[in-house]
């Protein structure tokens, strides 16, 4: 399959290898499935390999979860950027980041909203500050729609919740229709066969974004 990480995760020598390692058997199993012998011995390396570059498998794990957490704020911020200005464009650019992180590395995204009990008290305070960031990004945006009429949401918070649950459930049953199973897409590889059709990352991006503007009362919608 495709990497499991962004390239510029993946590409950081023996510790990109570890991270790859950790996301495979941490998505499939839980972080509680996953001992640090399982970690080392599936890079073929020992125990102390780990140690020289975390000091539990709690901290490796928590790096995983902010490391995540942090790409999808950063993919939003930077779609909404360079969107449109319109308060129905800028809410489509942050749901297409949001599903095409999801649908391209689903394995990272599993671990980004899983286990926070595991985290460091460090881990948790960041994770959370990005997440926040994340959900100020889209509520700044239906905000101004509502001001500017372009949306009629009375409820923003609930609509962000629906929109951001998008994503989280697509690393679930999602898989590209050109990939290779991973060893946790047992219930993706199902709901393809219920699917009938397959669907592209670019056609998911397009069908939730409608739905996120359907959620906020877009009244450009027509349909």
């Amino acid at each position: 399959m495709d990497s499991l990480l962004p390239p510029q995760l993946a590409a950081d020598g023996a510790k990109g290898r570890l991270l790859t390692a950790a996301v495979e058997l941490f998505a499939a199993r839980g972080y509680h499935g996953v001992s640090v012998r399982d970690l080392t011995a599936h890079l073929g390396v020992q125990p102390s390999s780990l140690y020289a570059k975390y000091a539990s498998k709690a901290d490796l794990f928590s790096e995983l979860v902010f490391l995540a957490n942090e790409e999808i704020r950063n993919r939003m911020r930077s779609e909404l950027l360079a969107s449109d200005p319109r308060p129905d464009a800028q809410l489509a650019a942050l749901v297409h980041a949001n599903v095409e992180f999801h649908t391209t590395y689903p394995l990272f995204a599993t671990i980004a909203h899983n286990d926070f009990a595991m985290l460091t008290d460090s881990a948790l305070h960041h994770v959370t500050a990005s997440r926040k960031e994340a959900i100020d990004l889209m509520r700044a945006v239906i905000d101004r729609g509502n001001d500017l009429g372009s949306f009629d949401c009375a409820d923003p918070w609930t609509a962000i919740a629906a929109i951001a649950g998008f994503g989280i459930r697509l690393a679930v049953w999602y898989r590209p229709p050109d990939e290779t199973a991973d060893t946790g897409a047992g219930y993706a590889t199902e709901v393809q066969n219920w699917m009938g059709k397959p669907r592209s990352i670019e056609e998911l991006k397009t069908t939730y974004a409608t739905y996120a503007l359907r959620l906020v009362g877009w009244r450009g919608h027509t349909g």
